[in-house]
């Protein structure tokens, strides 16, 4: 089996880590793989990639909404020969859609539904090309049961071909014990509360951030994470936030920074799944995370904490209930987010979509 993934960019961010890491567990499964990225502008996965000798083909468009990206697909798909395409996020679900449609021998479609929620959901005349685009799809695969549940109230037509597959990750690489480098001088007893996330509106750092100055003084908040409200984040803690938080950018050694943290948070207004919560589970750190659909199924499971989104005195609150709490995730639960499970799903659907066409 050959397959073609297309995402619009590799820049840091939850479904393109989770994609490179689809890629390496699907190569390690004897699937051929190649990758179309819609822009090389902030590549952060280039050199893993590389190491990984996947084909990669880049778009020489500084846009992923740039049309000519049409035409780029459709060339590339023309000189190769695959067996399915699984598309991540809107513009590699729209020009792969369009594309497919030009084709004598139409490709069977799948695509990945990362979120819950999108802007486009807002906005009526998105509704009629949303409708059109997922039309063209074999499968879809919703990350949870509400990103399905939204995408489904959203669109009715997409019922009956979206399934729930969950996210996975590599677990050992989270559960090794291993020393970050630590860029901040050390508190007292001091207690890391770490988050990890792309600086996006969605992701809502500005919640933890006046969080902070509720909690004792030897409470200190790290984010790993890099995008472009990164400047405006930092300005904003200077104004809201203790002086002791930290901001270490996009890091590559995220495993141990997290086996160096106590506590774990992520404050999104919405998330279709959170993978990173699974990471911090995984590396023996209690959770509290919003309280929003596709995000909370996966909180619940791992033992974490759920707060009112937006509610810093609520978040304060909840770490604190979490500081003295041991995680009681067991191995065994865990391994139903490990990343041969999810690509063993996708594999299954993929040879589905190949046998209808």
């Amino acid at each position: 089996m050959k397959v073609l993934h297309i995402i619009p960019t590799l820049r840091v961010g939850g479904a393109e880590k989770l994609l490179v890491d689809t890629l390496e567990e699907m190569l390690s499964q004897g699937v051929k793989c190649e990758l179309i990225v819609l822009t090389e502008e902030q590549d952060f996965f280039k050199e893993r990639l590389s190491k990984m000798n996947v084909t990669v083909y880049y778009s020489s468009c500084k846009s992923v909404y740039d049309p000519r990206n049409i035409l780029f697909i459709k060339r590339v798909v023309q000189q190769n020969e695959y067996d399915c395409v699984h598309t991540h996020l809107f513009s590699a679900q729209l020009f792969m859609a369009i594309a497919n449609r030009t084709f004598w021998e139409k490709l069977p479609l799948i695509t990945t539904e990362h979120s819950t929620n999108n802007r486009r959901r807002e906005n009526k005349i998105f509704y009629y090309l949303d409708s059109w685009m997922y039309k063209q799809y074999d499968q879809i695969i919703a990350i949870t049961e509400g990103t399905r549940e939204k995408l489904v109230r959203y669109l009715s037509s997409t019922e009956k071909k979206t399934v729930v597959v969950y996210n996975g990750l590599q677990l050992a690489d989270f559960q090794q014990t291993a020393t970050p480098d630590q860029s901040w001088e050390p508190i007292d007893n001091e207690v890391i509360i770490l988050m990890v996330a792309g600086m996006r509106a969605e992701k809502d750092h500005t919640t933890l951030i006046r969080a902070s100055k509720l909690l004792p003084e030897n409470y200190r908040v790290v984010f790993v994470g890099d995008g472009d409200l990164l400047e405006e984040t930092i300005d904003y803690s200077t104004m809201h936030g203790r002086e002791t938080i930290v901001f270490l950018g996009a890091r590559s050694d995220v495993p141990a920074i997290m086996k160096a943290a106590d506590i774990f948070v992520l404050s999104s207004k919405w998330e279709g799944f959170g993978l990173v919560v699974v990471e911090a589970a995984a590396a023996g750190l209690p959770i509290v995370a919003s309280n929003v659909a596709g995000l909370k199924e996966v909180v619940k499971d791992v033992d974490g904490l759920l707060f009112e989104p937006g509610n810093e005195s609520d978040l304060a609150e909840k770490i604190m209930q979490v500081t003295t709490k041991k995680s009681t995730v067991t191995q065994e639960y865990l391994e139903k987010y490990h990343i041969t499970n999810m690509v063993s799903s996708y594999l299954e659907l993929y040879k589905q979509a190949i046998n209808t066409m």
